[in-house]
C-alpha cells in the first residue's frame, strides 16, 4: 500500500471510531430518556441532545483551529483520543447512576474532545497526502465518517435489545471503541508544527470575520466554506428529524427511526465515493450545486408525498447520496486553496459556522414540534426550500 495512504488510513480509523462512539453514546442517551419520558418527548429529547453536543463546537472550534496551526496536529489527535477513553468510562458510570444530568454532561465532554479534534483531523490531511490525492483522501474521510455514523446508529438498537435495555453493559462498548481509537492514533506519523505566529483566538468572533475576509480574496474559497457549513445545518436537521418523522408519518418506533437513518448515512458515503471518483486528481467544484439540487427534490418529496415506507426510504437514501456529491468538492477545495499556515483557521471558522447551523437545526426541531406544532414531514419541506435558496446562491458564486 502507498505509504501516504497507509498513514492517512491510520487517521481515518482513528476518526471513524470516534464518530461511532459519539453516535452510539448519543443514541443510547436518547433511547434511555425516551424510555423514561415516553415517545411524545422524542423531539424535545433529540433537540436538547443536539444542542448540548454542539455547544462545545461553538466555543472551541476556532481556538482549536488556532492551536492546530501552532503545534503538531498529530499530538492533538493523540491527546484528544486519550481524553475520549476517560470520558467514555465516566459515561458508563452515568448510566449506572441513572442520572440524566450526568449523561448530558458526558455528552458535553465528548463534544469538547470532538471540537478540539476536528480542525486537526481535517487540516492534517494535506500533511499526510500529496495534492493530487486530496480528493481521494477527502472522499474516503467523508465516506468513513458516515460509515461511522451508520455503525454507531446501527449498534444502538441491537445493543439495547441484546442487553435487554441494560444501558450500563451497552455503554461499555463505548469504552472499547475509545481504546481502539487511541491505539490507531499512536500509528499516525509525527507531523511538524506549522508554528503560526498568530495568537490562539480565544475571543474569536472578530477572528472569524477576519478569516472570512481573507478567504474572500481567494477565488471560490468563501462560497465553499459557507456551503460546507450549510451542510452541517441540513445534516443536523435530517438526523434529528428522522426519528420523529418515523414515529409520526410512518407509524414506526423510535428504534426503527435510528435504523432508517442508516440509509441516509449509506447514501452520503456512496455519494462521497462517487464524487471522489468523478473528480479524480482534480477538484470539480461545480459538482456541488448538482448535489444541492438533488437534496432539494428529496427534502420536498419527503414533505409533500403521501407517507410510504418504500418511498421514504428511497428519498432518504438519495438525500444522503446527493449530500455526498455536494460536500466532497467543497471540503477538498477548502483544503487545497487555503494557505498552509491558515488551513486550520479556515477549517475552524468553517466548523464554527457549521455548528451554529447544527444548533439552529436543534432549535428548529424544537420550534416546529413544540411551538408551531408543525409535522416532521412539513419540516423536511421547509428545509428543502432553504436548501434551494442556498444552492442557487452557491451556484452563482462558484460559477464566477
Amino acid at each position: 500500500m502507498d505509504k501516504e495512504l497507509k498513514n492517512f488510513n491510520y487517521l481515518n480509523m482513528t476518526q471513524i471510531l470516534g464518530v461511532i462512539n459519539d453516535n452510539l453514546f448519543k443514541l443510547l442517551l436518547v433511547f434511555f430518556l425516551i424510555d423514561q419520558y415516553g415517545e411524545k418527548s422524542s423531539s424535545a429529547v433529540l433537540a436538547l441532545a443536539g444542542a448540548v453536543f454542539v455547544f462545545p463546537f461553538l466555543l472551541l472550534s476556532v481556538p482549536s483551529g488556532g492551536l492546530a496551526d501552532k503545534i503538531s496536529k498529530q499530538k492533538i489527535v493523540f491527546w484528544t483520543k486519550a481524553a475520549e477513553v476517560l470520558t467514555t468510562i465516566i459515561g458508563t458510570l452515568a448510566f449506572a447512576f441513572d442520572s440524566p444530568f450526568l449523561l448530558y454532561s458526558v455528552l458535553f465532554l465528548l463534544a469538547i474532545q470532538g471540537a478540539i479534534f476536528g480542525p486537526s483531523k481535517y487540516s492534517i490531511v494535506p500533511e499526510l497526502v500529496s495534492h493530487d490525492k486530496l480528493s481521494k483522501a477527502n472522499g474516503l474521510l467523508v465516506s468513513f465518517t458516515f460509515l461511522g455514523i451508520i455503525i454507531g446508529t446501527f449498534l444502538a438498537g441491537p445493543l439495547i435489545q441484546l442487553t435487554n435495555k441494560n444501558y450500563i453493559l451497552a455503554s461499555s462498548v463505548c469504552i472499547v471503541l475509545a481504546l481502539m481509537g487511541f491505539f490507531f492514533s499512536l500509528k499516525i506519523p509525527h507531523t511538524m508544527a506549522a508554528k503560526s505566529s498568530k495568537p490562539i483566538p480565544y475571543y474569536f468572533i472578530s477572528d472569524i470575520f477576519n478569516t472570512y475576509r481573507k478567504a474572500l480574496k481567494i477565488k471560490g474559497l468563501l462560497p465553499s466554506m459557507l456551503g460546507s457549513a450549510f451542510f452541517l445545518f441540513i445534516g443536523g436537521f435530517a438526523q434529528l428529524n428522522i426519528i420523529p418523522f418515523t414515529i409520526d408519518a410512518l407509524k414506526k418506533s423510535d428504534i426503527m427511526g435510528s435504523y432508517i437513518f442508516l440509509l441516509t448515512a449509506f447514501g452520503i458515503g456512496g455519494g462521497s465515493l462517487v464524487a471522489a471518483k468523478i473528480s479524480g486528481k482534480k477538484i470539480k467544484l461545480k459538482l456541488s450545486p448538482w448535489g444541492g439540487l438533488g437534496m432539494v427534490f428529496c427534502f420536498i418529496g419527503l414533505g409533500v408525498l403521501p407517507p410510504s415506507l418504500l418511498v421514504s426510504l428511497s428519498l432518504l437514501f438519495l438525500l444522503g447520496f446527493f449530500g455526498g456529491l455536494y460536500l466532497v468538492p467543497l471540503d477538498s477545495y477548502i483544503q487545497a486553496s487555503s494557505p498552509p499556515k491558515e488551513c486550520g483557521q479556515n477549517v475552524a471558522a468553517n466548523n464554527f459556522t457549521g455548528f451554529v447551523g447544527v444548533l439552529g437545526a436543534s432549535g428548529l426541531i424544537y420550534l416546529f414540534a413544540e411551538v408551531l406544532h408543525i409535522t416532521p414531514a412539513t419540516g423536511f419541506a421547509i428545509v428543502g426550500v432553504l436548501t434551494a435558496l442556498v444552492t442557487a446562491a452557491l451556484a452563482s458564486r462558484i460559477g464566477k
